[in-house]
């Protein structure tokens, strides 16, 4: 038989193919599988089965058919009664992925899997089977949790399986948040957080934390690129700067005009900051009114692997019709499917507050676009439109100030200048300490525009901020020295 990406249970999981052929192995397959679908149907006819009568029934056809395989000189593999389970609880080979005890989330984008385990993070998994969305609405819908549908395409669900493991069947609990069309335009979104129920003698206890604990989160280390020098928006320093701060796992917000250049700017950076990770190990939640920012260099193609971005698009309130989904409601819905970090097209309301409250708590590689007419306009234009959010109009400036300081690394001021045309007016490093008597953030310029040359410069300052200082970023303080002084 053919087996497919989910066989995760390695060498003593797959059949003998000494002791019966592939084509043995497919028709016993097939008869245990429609003797398990009849099964089930005659029972749901009569009552509703809960995951552990599910799980019991397959056992059962799985023993008194392997005792007819006996008798006609074959023995059914382990792993068949797994896949069983899987296709009658309908997760099929999802099963085999949520019994492993390293997997602590799966995420299906447009057909590809990816696994998060403790030890190595974000993985590419390999492709899922078609149908398997659905699967997981019916099943949603069954546990009487609300399935998304194109009027209301984000929900959330709260599951519980039996999964057949090393040590016998464990009862596991999914939280599901589903993301469909239209507010995930190309293809279903799904994250799947597991959550292993503890037994009271699995060594789950205090004592545990006195010898375990969990691995660093590994990332690679910053070396300067050698950018061009040019007539550019950015110099090679300034844009060291930025990657640096964003390989890291800071939050840059890129200010400016309509026009100006923001997303343009801002998809550059992000893209750069990709390259420093292996493909797929971070993940991004893009969220916009229409897609603009395209990563990784994906086709656009549903079938083809993103690298695992995942594209989200708002849909507007219209008289008559369906609930819009906002940039707040992707938001939300993102930071439920353990992403790196979030990007937003433009912050212009709650979904502001969101962000610097995601980023605030460790979602960083995160990156927003403001509209501002100044670098000094940056904070009373965010001030102003996170008062839309109902916890932010409950807070003192000071208060939000403090989470703004605590979220922001770095803020870009970018203009579309009429006698320079398209330039970065100034790179601000945000202190995470709030100027108390001014009741706002404290912003310390490390690059600004130097109208006689015409290009981007140091200021003298360097960056301060705790965890992005130079020797965090590895980069040399030659890169922020004014040129007059010494050495520059």
């Amino acid at each position: 038989m053919t087996f497919s990406p989910f066989d995760i249970t390695g060498e003593d999981m797959k059949p003998s193919v000494d002791k019966h052929n592939v084509a043995e192995d497919e028709r016993w397959w097939n008869i245990l599988f429609e003797e398990g679908k009849a099964r089930k149907a005659e029972e749901a006819s009569q009552r509703a089965l809960s995951p552990t009568d599910v799980e019991a029934l397959a056992r059962q056809v799985f023993e008194e058919t392997q005792l007819r395989a006996i008798d006609a000189g074959v023995s059914l593999p382990e792993e068949y009664l797994i896949r069983l389970i899987g296709e009658l609880s309908g997760l099929g080979p999802l099963l085999e992925l949520i019994a492993r005890s390293d997997i602590e989330d799966i995420a299906i984008n447009l057909g590809h899997i990816y696994i998060y385990t403790t030890g190595a993070g974000w993985d590419h998994f390999g492709p899922a089977s078609e149908g398997l969305g659905d699967a997981l609405r019916v099943l949603m819908d069954r546990g009487g949790q609300r399935a998304p549908t194109p009027d209301h395409p984000i929900a959330d669900a709260m599951l519980q399986v039996m999964a057949p493991t090393g040590d016998g069947v464990r009862r596991k609990g999914l939280r599901i948040n589903y993301i469909m069309s239209p507010a995930s335009p190309y293809g279903d979104t799904i994250t799947i957080r597991v959550s292993n129920y503890r037994t009271k003698d699995d060594g789950s206890n205090l004592a545990m934390l006195c010898q375990k604990r969990l691995p660093p989160v590994e990332r690679p280390p910053f070396a300067p690129l050698d950018f061009p020098r040019g007539n550019g928006v950015l110099t090679p320093e300034a844009a060291n700067y930025l990657l640096a701060v964003m390989v890291q796992g800071g939050t840059m917000v890129i200010a400016g005009a309509t026009g100006s250049g923001k997303t343009f700017v801002a998809q550059r950076i992000i893209q750069g900051m990709l390259d420093y990770y292996p493909r797929g190990d971070i993940r991004l939640f893009i969220v916009e009114d229409s897609n603009e920012i395209v990563l990784n260099g994906w086709d656009g193609n549903k079938k083809s692997d993103t690298g695992n971005i995942v594209y989200t698009v708002t849909r507007p309130e219209s008289a008559g019709g369906p609930p819009p989904v906002t940039m707040y409601d992707l938001i939300r819905a993102a930071l439920r499917s353990r992403p790196h970090g979030v990007v937003i097209g433009e912050a212009r309301g709650p979904e502001a507050w969101e962000l610097a409250r995601a980023a605030a708590t460790g979602h960083g590689h995160s990156a927003f676009t403001i509209h501002a007419t100044s670098a000094e306009h940056v904070w009373p234009r965010f001030l102003q439109v996170v008062q839309s959010h109902p916890d932010a109009q409950r807070m003192s400036d000071v208060q939000i100030a403090q989470s703004f300081a605590e979220a922001v690394t770095t803020v870009v001021y970018i203009e579309r200048d009429p006698h320079y045309g398209q330039a970065v007016r100034e790179i601000m490093e945000v202190s995470p300490v709030v100027e108390r008597t001014a009741g706002r953030p404290s912003f310390s310029p490390l690059f600004r525009f130097d109208t006689d040359t015409q290009t981007l410069q140091p200021t003298g300052n360097r960056p301060m901020r705790p965890g992005f200082q130079c020797s965090d970023l590895n980069l040399p303080e030659s890169f922020f020295r004014k040129s007059k002084e010494p050495g520059g």
